[in-house]
């Protein structure tokens, strides 16, 4: 019996189970958590900094080199129940080099806490940070966000909802679209209903038509991952964005974090050339 499009429930499963496509995936989460920390102890930090009263409810911030540069955000997936920020401190060095801050963000996680919580968690975190603009240093009109898996999911989601104003997302292996999500196994974590669903889903949200957008899939994702970036892109080109696809052809799941570490890969490339106006040097006219 057909769950989803044509896949029965189990084959749907199978599209979404990342641990079983991806067999040694504890090598890949025991190797992250090294390169995090070695970049945690290379570069000065603050470390969980709260945003509500919640040990989850904190981020970390990584200071650019000089004042009134960029903020990029990134959200951790783990398909919203699993996974912390320090798994991905590593993500921040490439745009360290290029003086961009870089601030990691934790939140509560299923099923203790629902989807509605989840996003409320996100917002809240983006809010403290524009607010501390200021004294953190960095250019508030210069929010970027950037999620992996149910991340990239997150990132999509508070950028349409206004949380605060953003330049742009970048959705790496993101989930758009939550009925199938809903329709699969992960649900029984996060109990979504059909309009709770249909409420999150940045596929049936309206971006913001300034917000730049960068999405990225690995090759070696199911089939369901590269139809949630492509559906997610075609909907924004036909709402008026331009969005920019950048390739991983040999990355999974999870090795497409080594490729977003990677300062040479075309995803880092790309976003950096996303961000290239707010990096230019400002021009200033002599007295």
């Amino acid at each position: 019996m057909k769950t989803y499009r044509n896949y029965t429930r189990e084959v749907l499963d199978l599209q979404y189970n990342v641990r079983q496509r991806v067999p040694d995936f504890q090598d890949y989460f025991d190797r992250f958590a090294r390169e995090a920390e070695a970049a945690r102890q290379a570069h000065p930090h603050l470390t969980d900094v709260p945003y509500g009263d919640d040990p989850l409810q904190s981020f970390d911030f990584f200071p650019a080199s000089s004042n009134g540069r960029p903020l990029l955000t990134f959200i951790h997936g783990g398909y919203w129940r699993s996974l912390d920020k320090d798994l991905f401190s590593h993500l921040a060095v490439p745009y360290l080099q290029q003086g961009v801050n870089v601030a990691l963000i934790n939140y509560r996680l299923a099923p203790q806490a629902k989807m509605g919580d989840i996003a409320v968690d996100c917002a809240r975190a983006l809010r403290l940070l524009y607010a501390k603009a200021g004294a953190l240093g960095f250019d508030a009109d210069s929010i970027w966000l950037m999620g992996h898996s149910a991340g990239g999911h997150l990132a999509a989601l508070i950028a349409a909802l206004g949380a605060v104003p953003v330049r742009g997302i970048c959705g790496i292996s993101g989930v758009y679209d939550l009925e199938p999500i809903r329709l699969s196994y992960l649900n029984e974590a996060l109990h979504l209903s059909q309009g709770d669903a249909e409420q999150a889903s940045p596929l049936r949200l309206a971006l913001p038509l300034d917000a730049k957008v960068l999405l990225c899939a690995g090759g070696r994702e199911s089939e369901e991952f590269l139809r949630q970036r492509d559906a997610y892109a075609a909907s924004l080109r036909q709402s008026g964005h331009e969005v920019v696809v950048a390739e991983a052809p040999e990355a999974h799941h999870l090795s497409i974090i080594d490729t977003a570490a990677d300062a040479g890969s075309p995803l880092t490339r790309a976003m950096l050339a996303l961000m290239s106006c707010d990096l230019a040097p400002v021009s200033r006219t002599p007295l």
